[in-house]
């Protein structure tokens, strides 16, 4: 038996298999009602057996491929090559360390170097939610270089990855009506806060707990 894992909200669209849209009246976007399953990994977890991974049902593999401008994780070759080998299909995301705009597309331009030559089935993700002392205005302007440089070197779209309250909060307008949202809030399906965000759809995706499938 498989330990319990622990939901959160994934709002993002997988792109090899058009929108996936739950039925969301207020969202709605597409016919589709089709729910992927799926983890999110990154070197913490350290060798996982992903024919396991893949008999368990989960369909989505987000892997984390780098940090600011000069980390690549660790697994990230390994966890791509084996997820791709099972069948999964595979996301991408970078963890934002930026504090300028200059900072930003160096950033995007390492995350677009270190994926070269892989073949992501999903969206890619900006994962940035440590601010420091940055503005809203610095953290928005940051957001908005480094999805969009990597846009312009990958082809790829993008979604932002956030906890409901930057969602809500920190993340602008702007940004909520070009980006799809994938939210980290465990233990529900909807989020619990009124996010205002133009663009998210239920996935459901577990953070990957140690040892679950090593």
């Amino acid at each position: 038996m498989l330990k319990k894992l622990i939901y959160c909200l994934l709002i993002l669209i997988i792109t090899s298999f058009s929108i996936i849209i739950p039925a969301v009246p207020t969202f709605a976007m597409s016919t589709y009602d089709v729910i992927y399953e799926g983890i999110d990994v990154s070197n913490w977890q350290g060798h996982i057996n992903y024919s396991e991974v893949k008999a368990s049902g989960i369909q989505v593999v987000y892997i984390k491929s780098s940090q600011g401008t000069n980390i690549t994780d660790a697994y990230f070759r390994t966890n791509y090559e084996n997820a791709k080998a099972n069948g999964l299909n595979i996301g991408f995301y970078h963890y934002v360390t930026a504090r300028s705009d200059e900072e930003a597309i160096r950033e995007a331009e390492y995350f677009s170097s270190v994926i070269s030559g892989t073949s992501p089935d999903c969206k890619l993700a900006m994962d940035f939610e440590s601010f420091g002392n940055l503005s809203k205005d610095e953290i928005n302007s940051i957001s908005r270089i480094f999805l969009s440089k990597v846009k312009e070197l990958t082809g790829k779209d993008m979604v932002i990855y956030s906890n409901a309250y930057n969602a809500k909060n920190t993340f602008s307008k702007e940004l909520a009506n070009e980006y799809p949202l994938w939210i980290a809030e465990y233990g529900v399906e909807t989020p619990t806060e009124n996010i205002n965000w133009e663009s998210w759809v239920r996935f459901p995706i577990y953070q990957f707990r140690q040892n679950k499938w090593n």
